[in-house]
């Protein structure tokens, strides 16, 4: 077997392994997230069956402040979709950059909106500083994946040539 197979099918491998940790870690964040929003809903649901509107405000304002948990939710699936996709080998393709893309979309999202609601909230967004490295980082993403995408177009054209 050649090098470059090697290498390819060791990449593969370990976009595999990529995917699998990025399932185990979406699905241990959802039942998380499930886990603190679910007393909140069930405290909502029952105020209004009994009709008491009184505390709705403030259980309100934390299921919005899970908002951006649930965006990095979304950047973790995209995530195991890029590397779900990449194990089977096309490297240089439109959908590899527009993973890229999205997952880059999802953590400028998640890091926008934490940014908004904990100013809204608190006063001053929690961690802002980890925040905007988030929020740099899925920019760079979508700055990568227009590279991508260039990359693409450039492999379409030379497999037209082969």
């Amino acid at each position: 077997m050649t090098d470059e197979k090697q290498r390819l099918q060791t990449l593969q491998g370990d976009f595999s392994s990529m995917a699998r940790l990025l399932t185990v870690l979406f699905v241990f964040a959802a039942l998380s997230l499930f886990a603190e929003a679910y007393v909140p809903l069930k405290q909502l649901g029952a105020m209004l069956v009994a009709g008491d509107r009184t505390g709705i405000r403030a259980i309100g304002e934390r299921l919005i402040a899970l908002l951006p948990a649930i965006m990095l939710l979304g950047a973790v699936w995209q995530g195991r979709l890029l590397f779900t996709h990449l194990e089977g080998g096309a490297l240089l393709a439109p959908e590899t950059g527009r993973h890229v893309r999205r997952s880059g979309e999802w953590m400028v999202a998640a890091a926008v909106s934490a940014l908004v609601i904990g100013e809204i909230q608190h006063g001053t967004a929690v961690g802002s500083a980890l925040l905007v490295g988030v929020a740099a980082v899925g920019f760079a993403l979508r700055s990568l994946a227009g590279v991508l995408d260039q990359a693409a177009v450039i492999q379409a054209d030379l497999d037209q040539i082969v």
